[in-house]
């Protein structure tokens, strides 16, 4: 697709495409800004008789195209353009950059030196300050919660990527900043989108820190999503890796992919994931089928700052079949990563079989720089053992365990039931000198007794203390021993109280 002006007849190409693209009708979108009158050319070249070229459905509209909510610069630039009030340009560019020790080796989207990427390069005739803007297309109000562009800043006189969110009424407010090395290494930038009633723009900003040819940064891969952002490190890979990512480059020999249902290999592992434990949920895993014994995936976090309180990683890990392999944790910064090592500081070590189950571990740890946690995979002997993780989450401060439970103490046992047993023996003997204190007494008052049935009535009151039955219903007052009744054992007293019930 060809832009040619009327009055000098200049062609410029704005959009072309080569090659088998499928079966299928696909949509191009191109935004185009001329102050000269200009004509639109569409120009096809024939590539043989196996290949058929076809167009359709061309529309011309005014104002910017409607806005995609994922470029990865594959294809160009998106409808992004370049700012005309800055200093320099971003420079679509694929493979590494032209300065070494600086910027990436390939894309973030397909990890491969093809791949193309958004790129500010770094010279000796930079100075400090001076900026590079792209701006995306125009989103409509309302439209995106989170915005998340991955970027590269490794380089020893690295400058600021700053990310903005322009309203169209000119208002410019900064959502993300990230300045200096942050390793070699692609990144993930989520920012929290403001609430906005107008249309609105993002805007990424390079700022370079002065003369240097090593402070080549990039971008590649923003995506603008309805869901807000999730918080740094929490990943259940519902929706996608958050901000985790493979290595890639020499030291990793695999990746670690989004799957979800059984794995590929059979009898070996998840069959569900642990967010919603069902075949639908997703999860990672490394594939054992492929590579070699001793083969390592690297999974790698964002940076995080360090913390006097610490950070506590809590994860869900999956390791089930015979010879699974080792799964590692460690922790890495800018200092070891820069003297060339890719893992860091062991903090977590399992290996082998350990059932078809999630299992949960939680890692500690302390760092006095800013960090980053690796997760390394490395392969058993023999496929028939898959690794898989879900529900990564890092929390600021240490992580919390309940105290131990311990055993019961025989000796405490057999001490308290000898206690209660003992004060049983003691309450029944207060009881029993109680009542028999309570039967004497009523013996020196009352002395046996005999009484009639008109004695004991439905209102008559027995008085404890007092050993009588008050008759409140005739008026009458008669001597009752309740103790010499109940427990006298005279066999004659026995005899006359039956022989006057009797009668």
């Amino acid at each position: 697709m060809l832009l040619q002006t009327a009055d000098h007849l200049k062609k410029t190409v704005v959009w072309q495409k080569s090659g088998n693209q499928g079966d299928k009708w696909l949509l191009v979108q191109s935004h185009v800004t001329l102050q000269e009158v200009h004509q639109l050319i569409l120009e096809a070249t024939v590539g043989g008789e196996a290949g058929d070229i076809a167009i359709d459905d061309i529309a011309l509209s005014s104002g910017p195209c409607p806005a995609s909510d994922m470029c990865d610069f594959e294809e160009g630039s998106c409808n992004w353009q370049q700012e005309t009030t800055d200093d320099f340009d971003w420079v679509r560019q694929s493979g590494s950059t032209h300065n070494p020790n600086t910027g990436p080796d390939s894309d973030h989207t397909t990890n491969t030196p093809r791949g193309h990427y958004y790129c500010l390069p770094s010279s000796n005739d930079d100075r400090n300050g001076q900026k590079a803007k792209m701006s995306s297309p125009l989103y409509p109000a309302g439209k995106g919660a989170c915005v998340q562009l991955w970027y590269h800043m490794y380089g020893r006189d690295m400058g600021t990527l700053n990310v903005y969110q322009h309203s169209e009424d000119g208002k410019q407010t900064l959502i993300f900043s990230q300045t200096g090395d942050q390793g070699r290494l692609w990144r993930i930038a989520q920012a929290s989108l403001l609430p906005h009633v107008q249309p609105y723009r993002i805007v990424v900003e390079g700022v370079k820190a002065g003369p240097t040819q090593e402070g080549d940064m990039a971008f590649d891969d923003v995506q603008l999503t309805d869901a807000q952002c999730p918080p740094p490190g929490h990943c259940d890979f519902e929706t996608n890796m958050c901000g985790w990512s493979n290595l890639g480059g020499e030291t990793d020999q695999g990746d670690w992919l989004r799957g979800r249902g059984d794995s590929p290999n059979p009898n070996t592992g998840p069959s569900v994931d642990h967010t919603t434990n069902s075949k639908h949920g997703y999860y990672l895993y490394v594939d054992s089928s492929m590579g070699e014994w001793g083969d390592t995936s690297f999974l790698i976090s964002d940076v995080f700052q360090p913390s006097t309180r610490g950070h506590c990683l809590t994860f869900w890990y999956h390791m089930y079949g015979n010879h699974v392999g080792t799964l590692r944790v460690y922790i890495n910064d800018r200092k070891m990563h820069a003297g060339g090592n890719e893992e860091g500081n062991l903090t977590w070590i399992e290996n082998g079989n350990k059932g078809d189950k999630w299992q949960k571990a939680n890692v500690s740890v302390k760092h006095t720089e800013a960090f980053w946690f690796v997760f390394v995979y490395q392969r058993g002997m023999n496929v028939g053992g898959d690794v898989a993780l879900d529900d990564i989450i890092i929390l600021p401060g240490g992580c919390y365990s309940e105290p131990p439970v311990d055993p019961p103490d025989t000796n405490n046992v057999m001490l308290s039931a000898g206690l209660a047993v003992g004060l049983t023996l003691l309450v029944g003997i207060v009881i029993s000198f109680f009542l028999f204190m309570l039967n004497r007494r009523c013996r020196k008052t009352n002395g046996p007794t005999i009484i009639n049935d008109d004695a004991l009535d439905q209102n008559a009151a027995f008085d404890l203390y007092d050993c009588k039955i008050q008759d409140t219903q005739h008026g009458t007052e008669s001597d009752f021993s309740f103790f010499n009744n109940l427990y006298n054992t005279s066999p004659h007293e026995n005899d006359a109280a039956v022989a006057i019930s009797e009668a």
